[in-house]
């Protein structure tokens, strides 16, 4: 039986699998990619718009609107993969000097207001002096990354 020439202690299924691995990890790192070039476009003005009416106020109130809101904010991103949805959105709140930031939670589609000692959920709080000092009109928060929006729609990524 013919000896290779060169020997290689690693058998043919261990290539293939090692193959496998480096392809799924290269295919991992260029969703990541693709999901920040997507994460980086404008905001529409109608999404724009739908922050701003949560923004007001009042939307809690109505189921309808805030229902309304929700769901051109989910249609803004309808085509992200579900395991990097939007997890909720941070901003500084207006209400008074008790409160500094308030939160839309889209897991259980409410608006929470902020002591200013308050504690936020861990996802949340990442994202905090972003919302009181960065100059942002609000911050999207995903699991891995937060988007910076600016009040025109245009978007900073901030790991």
């Amino acid at each position: 039986m013919p000896r290779p020439i060169l020997s290689n202690n690693i058998n043919h299924q261990e290539k293939l699998d090692l193959s496998i691995k480096s392809t799924s990890n290269t295919r991992m790192a260029m969703d990541l990619l693709t999901l920040e070039k997507r994460l980086r476009v404008k905001r529409s003005n109608e999404y724009m718009d739908a922050i701003e009416k949560l923004d007001i106020g009042g939307c809690e109130h109505c189921k309808k609107q805030f229902d309304d809101c929700v769901n051109v904010i989910k249609d803004e991103f309808k085509d992200i993969p579900e395991e990097h949805n939007l997890v909720g959105l941070l901003a500084k709140c207006y209400l008074g000097d008790r409160y500094d930031v308030h939160t839309v939670d889209f897991m259980g589609n409410i608006v929470t207001h902020y002591l200013i000692n308050e504690s936020l959920p861990s996802l949340m709080e990442k994202a905090r002096g972003l919302a009181l000092h960065g100059g942002y009109k609000f911050i999207e928060v995903y699991t891995d990354i937060l988007c910076a929006v600016k009040s025109d729609g245009t978007v900073n990524i901030v790991k």
